[in-house]
């Protein structure tokens, strides 16, 4: 699966390092940024994008000293994760003519 990017775009590629054919790895990956050859992105936006990305890259090497650190990213991607969910069980009805679609959040009282 890829995954071509817009000229607008730059990507975080992270692979992972020394895995076995038998499935086994230790954890250690690589980082890596990738930039569209044709971006159309002036120099301010690709150095404060880049910029973002390392400081999340710089995050795993800390994260590895820091156990604490690693958690309360940890617990607060967790609570990310739920908001996300929370979204998706939101009611939501789309009409396209005369025909409604309701998602299984969807209150009818008994009328649907």
């Amino acid at each position: 699966m890829g995954h071509d990017l817009d000229n607008d775009e730059i990507a975080i590629v992270i692979s992972p390092l020394d895995y076995k054919d038998d499935g086994s790895w230790e954890g250690e990956t690589n980082v890596s940024i990738a930039i569209s050859p044709e971006h159309n992105l002036p120099d301010p936006i690709i150095n404060g994008i880049v910029d973002v990305a390392t400081m999340m890259s710089a995050f795993l090497d800390i994260a590895n000293e820091y156990p604490d650190i690693y958690q309360l990213v940890k617990e607060h991607r967790d609570y990310l994760v739920t908001l996300e969910e929370e979204e998706e069980d939101k009611p939501v009805v789309t009409r396209e003519g005369n025909v409604y679609t309701l998602n299984k959040w969807t209150k009818t009282k008994g009328r649907a």
